[in-house]
C-alpha cells in the first residue's frame, strides 16, 4: 500500500482556534496530513462535493448553521466520511444524539492536544473503514 498524508477538512469559523488545531497537528510528528479549512458549513459541503477527504473536524457553531443540524448536514453530504466534532458547546444530549447518529469523536474545545486530536482522528478512521468493510 502506498503512504499518503490523511487529508484533513476543517469547518471551524474562529481562525484562532484554526490555527491552534493546524499547531497541535504539526507538533505530532508522527502524524502526516494535509489540511483544507473553511468557515461556514457550506463551504464544507462545497468541499466535500469537489475533493475526497480522510475526515472532517467540524465544529457546531458556525456562522449559517449550529448544533445537531451542521452535522447532520455534513454526514449527508458524505456519508462514510469519518466526522470528529470538537465544539464549546458542553452539551452531553447533543454529543450521545451526534454520535447515535454516526459521527465517530466528540470533544469539547480545550479539553485535548495534539495527541488526542490524532489519536481522536486515526481511531474514527479506522471505525469507518470497519463500518465500511463489515457492510
Amino acid at each position: 500500500m502506498k503512504y499518503r498524508p490523511q487529508r484533513v477538512l476543517l469547518v471551524e469559523d474562529d481562525p484562532q482556534h484554526a490555527e491552534s488545531i493546524k499547531a497541535m497537528l504539526e507538533r505530532v510528528h508522527e502524524f502526516d496530513f494535509v489540511l483544507k479549512h473553511c468557515y461556514k458549513l457550506q463551504e464544507g459541503l462545497k468541499n466535500l462535493e469537489s475533493d475526497e477527504f480522510d475526515v472532517v473536524l467540524l465544529d457546531l457553531g458556525l456562522p449559517d448553521s449550529s448544533g445537531f443540524e451542521t452535522f447532520i448536514s455534513i454526514h449527508q453530504q458524505a456519508p462514510r466520511v469519518p466526522v470528529v466534532i470538537f465544539t464549546s458547546l458542553f452539551d452531553e444530549e447533543i454529543a450521545l444524539k451526534t454520535l447515535n447518529s454516526g459521527a465517530q469523536e466528540y470533544l469539547f474545545k480545550g479539553d485535548y492536544d495534539g495527541y488526542d486530536l490524532v489519536t481522536a482522528i486515526n481511531h474514527s478512521i479506522a471505525r469507518m473503514k470497519f463500518i465500511i468493510n463489515d457492510k
